[in-house]
């Protein structure tokens, strides 16, 4: 937005406001000074500031917005221009007949004349400037409210519209078109606007100013378009494929969900966006009529996207239209055409004024409905969050509700402890809960008078259990070579079982990924195919698990793909690439190191069908809770994916592995035992349904207490071992320290266990 230093100036009424003051103070309460320029025009000079700032604060993109939030800013009794909805008040003799129509904008209990009288009024120039103090503007816009006019204009038997109301028309005298006066051309001329006439520019000005649109009609020309003397704005969509005209030999063509107005079945205009080209004003009109309508800011919005169509007015359209501001533009209008000596017949409420209060569903409604939002403010909460001021030791009552009352917050029922607070409408998206509203106080004062507050907890930070699991783990893995692989959790939809989103972004990140394993998979495939190299990763992270309830589950899990290098595990081997057990042997070593204090179980399963090997796939338990799964993985898709059919991959739940990992506070050093170590091998014809895991406990049982380690190093099952069985040979390793062992000896905890073993289970010793 840009706007004249020079206007600002004259706005306020203090002319040694500096441009170094207006930036700095403009920049800390959150706007953005894009560019200053110097530009020229009717032989003078003047500065303009393009200003750029939020989404939410379109209140401000007019000068008088600007102007509210510049006087808020500065917080000072400065010498201000005529109020835009006090200024007209003047005319009531001159003007009175016009004014008394319009009788519903008014509090009877208000006596506009004594306020008048009781200010000392000082005219200069065009602008009659007033030197009167803020509380004039104050006490009208405190008292006057918004839902009291659209009552005063309800009537009965009224048709009805959701899109968009024409709340009235002004039909003018006749009058002459020739140029707007100097001060108005100016100032279109500094803000980019090139002057046509004075009805166009008038209203363009009215623009700038109040942010309000207008729009007006050749009368004669628009009674001859419609062929009907009776001008009545009807609102509805556009007839498909109906032409329209915007320029003198140009047309668009419209579509069934263009909102558009009616004059007797024939398009006037495009709502809040458009006229028709032949009914501007030009320099043979005599009569206008001007119109002015609320409509639904989606559907204007919607109008533009649809044509590639946007003008001043449906960008100021697009923001919510602040009621409250409707009274004070059609004012300053009427007020600005009577210094032109253009003057206007009684105005006309529509006889289509779509509007029953009774109906939730009216545009109207809804605009009444916000405009009366309330949110309660509690001053000890502001003055705990604010803290103490550099100024005050402490904000009083009366400078919370004096900068509220500045920036057009409407005070109802104020105790001593707090007080509610009705919400301008342009900021009602902004403004939802009391701490908005105690961020729009600070703001107002600037952030630069509150001392910051020391924060005086003491307490020493520390990481959670969990949270050292996690670095415990990506510690260990890349101590091993991984590389850690990071994913987004949003993929897309490739299956009825994924988590769908139901408003996502882009069709690539449309569903919740049920598993990291594919995010490897997938860079592993790409490295190979890029650099022909394949290479371990591992990532940490949340995937999303259907229940059996049918509600969705976050967990946190650990996955990692490894495996298809060749490598040398000794010196005296050849280099080849990992088996399963070796890889499951990785898996065991960082389970141990957590020191989980209960056995954990591999399962072996077949149902993992598309990605895990189908005879080759375990699922790992912890009591009956499932800690994750390990596997080869599956032929068909290492093929399809061009990589080695010896990749290994693995998912452990670390929400599970959190619960039973015990963290090691104390390290107990024993001594080194200098007495050899008895090495025995002992291998057994095992039933395939017997867990070796079992037999290494039963071995650790009996060995106690000289057994050191006991370990499986061999598994075979082909033949001549006969069908359902297998070989199993387990190194078990003896130590005394206190002396050498004797065969004798270790022969002692051998036999037993052995014996024990062929006993109670399907088990045979292989000599």
């Amino acid at each position: 937005m840009y706007i004249s230093l020079k206007w600002v100036q004259e706005l306020i009424g203090l002319q040694n406001l500096t441009l170094i003051d207006l930036v700095n103070r403009l920049t800390l309460a959150g706007f953005e000074i894009e560019s200053i320029d110097i530009k020229k025009n009717f032989k003078s000079n003047d500065l303009i500031l393009d200003i750029s700032f939020t989404a939410n604060r379109a209140d401000v993109a007019n000068m008088r917005g600007l102007i509210t939030e510049i006087i808020a800013l500065f917080n000072s009794n400065l010498f201000l221009q005529t109020p835009t909805n006090i200024k007209p008040l003047i005319l009531l003799n001159s003007y009175k007949k016009t004014l008394n129509s319009t009788q519903g904008f008014y509090n009877k209990n208000i006596n506009y004349r004594s306020l008048l009288k009781d200010r000392n009024f000082e005219c200069f120039k065009h602008y009659k400037v007033l030197k009167c103090e803020y509380s004039l503007w104050e006490s009208y816009l405190q008292k006057k409210s918004f839902s009291k006019v659209i009552k005063n204009l309800t009537s009965e038997n009224l048709l009805h519209s959701n899109d968009g109301i024409t709340l009235f028309n002004m039909e003018s005298q006749k009058l002459t078109i020739k140029e707007s006066p100097y001060w108005i051309k100016k100032r279109l001329l500094l803000m980019g606007f090139k002057p046509v006439n004075n009805i166009i520019d008038t209203i363009n000005y009215l623009l700038l100013e109040t942010g309000q649109v207008f729009f007006a009609y050749d009368l004669e020309i628009l009674q001859q378009l419609t062929e009907t003397s009776e001008i009545v704005f009807v609102p509805s969509y556009a007839p498909e494929k109906s032409v329209f005209p915007i320029e003198e030999s140009k047309t668009i063509e419209l579509t069934k969900d263009v909102l558009v107005l009616n004059i007797n079945n024939k398009i006037i205009s495009i709502a809040g966006l458009i006229q028709n080209y032949h009914t501007l004003v030009n320099p043979e009109t005599s009569y206008v009529i001007i119109q002015y309508g609320l409509y639904d800011s989606k559907k204007v919005k919607k109008s533009s996207k649809i044509l590639g169509l946007r003008t001043n007015y449906s960008i100021k359209l697009e923001k919510q239209t602040d009621l409250n501001l409707f009274e004070q533009a059609h004012l300053r209008l009427m007020h600005i055409f009577w210094t032109q000596n253009i003057k206007f017949e009684d105005m006309r409420t529509n006889k289509n004024l779509f509007l029953t209060l009774k109906d939730n569903s009216s545009l109207l409604f809804r605009y009444v409905e916000q405009s009366q939002k309330k949110i309660r403010i509690v001053y000890k909460n502001l003055k705990r969050l604010t803290g103490p001021s550099n100024i005050n030791n402490e904000l009083s009552n009366f400078q919370i509700i004096t900068n509220l009352k500045l920036l057009n917050f409407k005070v109802r029922f104020e105790t001593g402890q707090n007080c509610y607070l009705v919400i301008p409408l342009t900021r009602r998206l902004d403004i939802e809960r009391e701490v908005d509203v105690i961020e729009e106080v600070v703001r107002t004062i600037g952030f630069n008078k509150f001392e910051p507050l020391n924060l005086r907890n003491n307490q020493i930070g520390s990481l959670t259990k969990i949270e050292k699991l996690k670095r415990q783990l990506r510690n260990y893995f890349i101590n091993l070579g991984f590389n850690e692989s990071i994913h987004s959790i949003l993929i897309k939809k490739n299956s009825e079982e994924e988590i769908r989103l139901k408003n996502p972004l882009f069709n690539e990140s449309s569903a919740l990924r049920l598993t990291l394993l594919d995010g490897l998979i997938e860079k592993i495939q790409f490295n190979q195919k890029n650099i022909g190299k394949s290479f371990e990763t591992f990532e940490l992270g949340r995937v999303y698990k259907h229940l059996i309830d049918g509600d969705k589950k976050e967990v946190e899990v650990i996955s990692g793909v490894f495996g298809g290098k060749n490598f040398r595990s000794n010196w005296g081997s050849e280099n080849s690439t990992i088996n399963w057990f070796e890889a499951k042997g990785l898996i065991e070593n960082f389970l141990k190191k957590l020191n989980i204090p209960v056995s954990i179980y591999w399962n072996p399963v077949k149902n993992y069908a598309t990605k895990f090997h189908p005879n080759l796939t375990t699922e790992l338990f912890i009591g009956n809770q499932k800690l994750g799964i390990f596997a080869q993985i599956h032929p068909t898709l290492a093929l399809k994916n061009n990589i080695s059919r010896k990749i290994y991959l693995f998912e452990i739940d670390i929400e599970v592995l959190n619960r039973f990992s015990q963290s090691k506070t104390l390290i107990n050093y024993l001594p080194y035992s200098s007495y050899p170590i008895s090495n025995i091998d002992l291998s057994f014809i095992v039933k395939k349904s017997i867990f070796s895991k079992e037999i290494e406990q039963i071995i650790s049982t009996f060995g106690q207490p000289l057994l050191k380690s006991v370990s499986l190093f061999d598994y075979y099952s082909k033949a001549p071992i006969k069908k359902g069985y297998c070989s199993l040979s387990f190194k078990l390793q003896f130590q005394s320290k206190i002396r050498t062992l004797s065969s004798e000896e270790v022969a002692e905890f051998i036999n037993p266990m052995i014996f024990y073993l062929e006993k109670h289970y399907d088990i045979k010793l292989q000599e």
